[in-house]
């Protein structure tokens, strides 16, 4: 049994060399006076001397203690052999070395009976997918990456090359380790995918950026509370920044800007979800979404997709946001110019301004708005909170009534003028107040809603005309354009206007128990007080 195993073994070995194995199927014959063959593993002299155990042993070692690289465009992985999964079978090569001193094995036999020279014994290594799969996969994290336009860096006014995607095939580049780990090469040559951009560095060759065919600006809180949310605009505008909107060209926000995570660079900062304020990567992003559609719109580029907020937003004007979750809430607009355009974004000091740089202007854009005069009421949620003394109420978010609004779009071009027309909806916001139920001793006032009550003109029209760089604007507040409407409307009690967020929590708990409420409007106003409607 010990003999066959032995010539099975010795069959495996030649076949995956390539050389032929009849001899091992010829009967055994008496050992010939033929001198033992030198003999090379792996190209490599070895004496047959000694314990062929511990040669066999020692060759293994020298093999997985070798390095090999793998490489894949700027990336590369260095390893030894070992460490990426190559495995020797010592027990078959130190039967490879015994059969190779044998003068009477059918090894020295068959080899003294084909040619002369060296018997090249093969090295029987194997790889171990389990050890290498991981570093391939933590390789291919390194080296996947989108392709990526040309753009132009508009302040100085050069263009940034394209880059073609890469992706990196796993099991693909297991089976080029492989076959380097059989041959004994040191490098291996990644198996990489690519694919094309869509704009190269030769199409933007001769773009024009003469005119503002379209633009549009929103304000931002840049103190040091928020900055998280101010470096999120900062990296969602640069990556917006200089590219180049090819006439008929889709704009795909989500994949321009790719993915709202930390891995993807952004931060934690208030994100509006089903209609409520809470922390989230990427917060502030819709705020660059909602001034980039609003600049296309007013540039007449048409509309594909774009969603609402679930909640109107206090930088923009309702009908103009745009709420982008990526993958699944995109915004996309189409250049319906007959030349390129380039979006160019600039934030500085609280104001983000998109323009939209082309050959020339000679669309004149208006937008209008009308709120539908019936409103929905909100609902008010109270919270049990146990660091707050019992009689305490703090508003922590303010409701606000959901609107339907009509808005169109008159866009004239020369004598021609094309009108649009949409429907938006934007659901109520639960108001919620934390009520105390505790002591006032070491009393926590949780953050309190510092928004003003929310007001939107019942009807509004924009227009960027041709002749000058500005917003013409006509309003009409209506019924939900001044302070105080939603008390007047019968949709919540009146709010005193004061803010206490500046007390300690001590001095507000003793104030909540004096007062019975802590938060933005919780006491009247001061006289001479400037009460400004803030309508949008």
């Amino acid at each position: 049994m010990t003999r066959w195993l032995r010539l099975s073994s010795l069959s495996l070995v030649f076949a995956l060399m390539g050389g032929g194995i009849g001899y091992l199927l010829l009967p055994e014959r008496a050992p010939q006076a033929a001198g033992v063959p030198r003999v090379r593993v792996r190209g490599r002299p070895v004496a047959l001397s000694g314990d062929p155990h511990a040669q066999a042993l020692e060759l293994a070692r020298s093999y997985l203690r070798e390095h090999i690289t793998i490489v894949a465009e700027e990336r590369s992985l260095d390893r030894t052999r070992e460490s990426l999964g190559a495995r020797v079978d010592v027990h078959l090569l130190e039967h490879l070395l015994r059969a190779a001193a044998d003068p009477s094995s059918a090894l020295v036999r068959h080899h003294a009976a084909l040619a002369r020279g060296p018997i090249e014994l093969p090295l029987p290594v194997r790889l171990e997918g389990s050890v290498a799969l991981p570093l391939l996969t933590q390789l291919k994290e390194e080296v996947d990456h989108l392709s990526v336009d040309a753009r132009i860096d508009v302040e100085q006014r050069r263009v940034i090359p394209e880059r073609r995607g890469t992706f990196l095939d796993v099991f693909g580049t297991m089976g080029q380790l492989d076959a380097a780990l059989v041959s004994g090469r040191i490098r291996v040559e990644a198996a990489l995918e690519h694919t094309d951009p869509t704009t190269t560095s030769e199409q933007l060759r001769d773009v024009e950026m003469s005119a503002v065919v379209g633009w549009f600006q929103t304000n931002y809180n840049a103190n040091e509370d928020h900055r998280d949310r101010t470096y999120n605009l900062h990296l969602a505008a640069s990556r917006v920044n200089g590219y180049v909107w090819m006439p008929g060209v889709v704009l795909d926000f989500n994949a321009i800007v790719g993915d709202r995570s930390e891995a993807n660079g952004f931060r934690m900062a208030t994100v509006i979800s089903a209609g409520e304020l809470i922390d989230g990567v990427g917060g502030g992003v819709c705020q660059i979404a909602g001034s980039l559609h609003a600049a296309s719109f007013f540039a007449g580029m048409e509309v594909l997709d774009r969603t609402p907020h679930s909640r109107p937003s206090g930088y923009i004007k309702m009908g103009l946001d745009a709420t982008v979750v990526y993958p699944s809430i995109n915004l996309r607009l189409r250049n319906t110019l007959p030349f390129p355009v380039v979006v160019h974004t600039r934030l500085n000091n609280g104001l983000a301004r998109i323009e939209l740089l082309g050959a020339r202007r000679s669309r004149e854009v208006t937008f209008i708005r009308k709120v539908m005069p019936r409103v929905d009421r909100f609902e008010e949620r109270e919270v049990p909170d146990a660091n707050l003394p019992v009689g305490t109420r703090v508003l922590t978010q303010r409701g606000i009534p959901g609107f339907r609004i009509t808005r169109y779009r008159i866009i004239r071009d020369g004598d021609q003028a094309v009108r649009e027309r949409w429907l938006d909806a934007y659901p109520p916001t639960v108001q919620v107040w934390h009520v105390g139920t505790g002591s006032a001793l070491g009393a926590v006032v949780p953050r309190q809603d510092d928004h003003p009550e929310y007001t939107a003109d019942q009807y509004l029209a924009l227009t960027q005309p041709l002749e000058s760089d500005d917003i013409q604007e006509v309003r009409r507040p209506g019924f939900c354009g001044t302070a105080g409407w939603m008390v007047h409307q019968g949709l919540t009690r009146a709010l005193p206007t004061t803010t206490v967020a500046a007390m300690s929590s001590a001095a507000a708990a003793r104030a909540a128990l004096a007062g019975g409420c802590v938060g933005p409007r919780c006491a009247p106003p001061r006289a001479g007080a400037v009460v400004r409607p803030g309508a949008r």
